[in-house]
């Protein structure tokens, strides 16, 4: 069984022409980046048969479908966005921007497909049409690209412009990380009377008993964490997710579904002591259904208190890397584990 891994891209690049995206650029940098693939590296970039879909590299990576999953359950695609973070909407000729792609397992095979589609996003344009482009989508050229492991923040550039050499990216989080960075959470927080701080960096968007969740309970929240977990490495790790608890090997399987009553208590144990999260409507132009759709959630930050915290963190670690709710994909649900002091 392979090792359920994630490589982070992180692409700076320069505006070409004045450049406007909206507050939360996750969703117009997802659909800029499907267009680029399906435009430039798939050969049948309208109404693919299945077996085209099967074969397609851009099609696996960006509308993976599978016949055979059970009917709601969706696959989970094998990448995230993380849009930029800076509350700009507008930049002008010169000025640089970045955001990041995290693959998963074995999708970084796909990175130089995403290392040709970023600069072709750049002359296709993203954005609005502005009258000063001629009514034309804001350009950018690609800079530089790096990866970046998003636990202990080493960095290695992959790319730089005006250079023909690309590296293989090398440095991804790995269940051994994630257990560490899990064991260093839980010493601090037996230090702080186990108060834990989720900053909530782009909308999060809970479904929970077929309700929409407005406030970060702890409860829903975690138990859509283990479902995206769960899917993503049973689709990605090589079959059962591996695990990142205290004296697991690298490829032991993180709680199955049928285990997941074991952590669930806890979970519940888990108290909303602080809430300084705030509602934001946000709305998105879906492709696939040809309308717009809902993405909003919560931001902000929330504490939390618990006695016991060690079963809880391996899978709150991974969260900071897959986000957790609705709209992943997108950028959604990208969250920053922190101490609270």
């Amino acid at each position: 069984m392979s090792e359920f891994t994630a490589h982070h891209l992180r692409f700076i690049l320069k505006a070409e022409t004045p450049l406007e995206l909206p507050l939360y650029k996750g969703s117009a940098l997802r659909g800029a980046l499907f267009s680029a693939l399906k435009a430039h590296y798939c050969p049948a970039p309208s109404a693919p048969d299945p077996l085209h879909s099967t074969l397609c590299p851009v099609c696996w990576l960006m509308a993976r479908e599978d016949p055979h999953a059970e009917r709601g359950k969706d696959v989970p695609r094998p990448y995230t966005i993380k849009p930029p973070l800076r509350p700009w909407t507008r930049l002008e000729p010169g000025e640089e921007f970045a955001f990041g792609i995290t693959l998963f397992a074995q999708a970084i095979g796909l990175f130089p497909y995403l290392l040709l589609a970023v600069p072709e996003m750049g002359r296709m344009g993203i954005g609005q049409r502005l009258p000063e482009n001629g009514f034309r989508r804001g350009e950018f050229s690609l800079q530089r690209a790096e990866t970046v492991n998003l636990l202990t923040g080493e960095t290695q550039t992959i790319f730089q412009a005006g250079s023909t050499v690309v590296r293989a990216p090398e440095q991804p989080v790995t269940p051994a990380q994630v257990q560490e960075a899990a064991d260093y959470l839980a010493a601090r927080l037996r230090e702080n009377g186990g108060l834990l701080t989720i900053t909530f960096l782009t909308p999060t968007r809970i479904i929970y008993s077929e309700r929409l969740v407005h406030r970060p309970f702890f409860s829903p929240l975690f138990q859509r964490l283990l479902e995206r977990l769960e899917a993503l490495m049973r689709a990605y790790g090589g079959g059962a997710p591996p695990d990142a608890r205290a004296g697991a090997t690298h490829e032991a399987p993180l709680r199955a579904m049928d285990e997941l009553p074991l952590l669930l208590p806890l979970a519940d144990r888990v108290r909303l002591v602080e809430d300084e999260t705030r509602w934001v409507e946000v709305k998105s132009y879906s492709r696939r259904q040809d309308r717009t759709t809902p993405v909003s959630g919560f931001v902000g930050r929330a504490t939390f208190q618990a006695a016991e915290w060690d079963g809880l963190l391996p899978p709150l670690v991974w969260g900071q890397v897959t986000h957790v709710g609705k709209n992943a994909v997108k950028g959604d649900g990208w969250y920053r584990l922190d101490v609270a002091t």
